[in-house]
């Protein structure tokens, strides 16, 4: 009964998330006028730039993130979600041409693009634009050859779940945690209440999810490609089209949904990992949840 009352008392002063010392602050940063929440940690030769999906901010990858402090980490809130200004355009390109800039100014060296979903498409682009900078790709579960059809059939009721699915994901995946990220001083500023509905409208609206089609050939560089077999968001057969395109790259595909870094982060992280220290290609591997299978790590 003693210990029980000891291990209580314990909970209580140590287990509030308010006796925590952040591990991260984040800071503004501003590409071609637009700014954006994002954080900045690790230390090597190359950077780990984190480009989270739809609805979604970079507390997307927080479970990810203090597993390679070995490299340079970028993580930010794409342009309309999480703590970013609203951009004037949502579609892909301009997407993009953003991220682009983003790429040029706030990064040196060799560069790993890390993408969840909409995030991984963008991700993809990145690659095939910038490949004199860009060494190599994580994509997980990513759009880009399509997606769900009833997710984009924005005339009908799809829009109106989609929207409704946005709002549930920022709900369940907030946009902070105070006992993992210190946020910029004037945050105040920045919030914008409808921001995530906003941009979830937009993004439908505007976003074209199949805009590399067969383009994803054309990507030279190592790819991991990371694959939930049950995901409904963008079923594992648009993967399997994918992966078949992709001319240097291993295939993981594994027992979950659409956020496997989130559902089976350890997992993902092994597979990481194991990539950016051997990049091999023309690997596939059927995972339950365990186990892994450099580029510019630095002690």
């Amino acid at each position: 009964m003693v210990g029980l009352a000891a291990a209580l008392l314990l909970w209580i002063g140590f287990g509030d998330s308010r006796h925590l010392t952040p591990r991260h602050r984040a800071e503004w940063l501003e590409v071609d006028g637009v700014r954006v929440r994002a954080l900045r940690a690790g230390r090597g030769d190359t950077t780990l730039v984190f480009l989270h999906g739809y609805g979604e901010s970079l507390l997307a990858w927080r479970l990810l993130l203090d597993r390679f402090t070995h490299y340079r980490l970028l993580a930010i809130d794409l342009p309309g979600f999480g703590m970013s200004d609203r951009p004037g355009a949502y579609d892909f390109q301009s997407y993009t041409r953003w991220l682009g800039g983003l790429i040029r100014e706030q990064t040196r060296g060799a560069v790993v693009v890390v993408g969840h979903s909409m995030g991984g498409q963008l991700a993809a682009a990145l690659a095939l634009e910038h490949p004199d900078r860009i060494v190599a790709a994580v994509l997980i579960a990513p759009a880009g050859a399509g997606v769900q059809p009833f997710l984009t059939d924005t005339a009908g009721v799809a829009s109106f779940a989609a929207r409704w699915a946005a709002g549930a994901i920022a709900f369940v995946l907030p946009a902070h945690d105070s006992a993992w990220l210190l946020e910029p001083v004037d945050l105040r500023r920045q919030v914008f209440p409808d921001s995530a509905s906003v941009a979830a409208r937009r993004v439908l609206a505007e976003f074209d999810f199949a805009a590399l089609a067969d383009r994803f050939r054309g990507l030279r560089q190592p790819v991991l490609l990371i694959w939930g077999r049950q995901d409904p968001t963008i079923p594992f057969e648009i993967g399997e089209r994918i992966a078949a395109q992709l001319p240097c790259r291993r295939f993981v595909h594994l027992l979950t949904l659409h956020r496997p870094h989130q559902t089976l982060p350890d997992t993902v992280a092994a597979e990481m990992l194991s990539f950016l220290g051997r990049p091999e290609c023309g690997d596939e591997v059927s995972l339950r949840g365990g186990g892994p299978g450099a580029l510019g790590s630095s002690e």
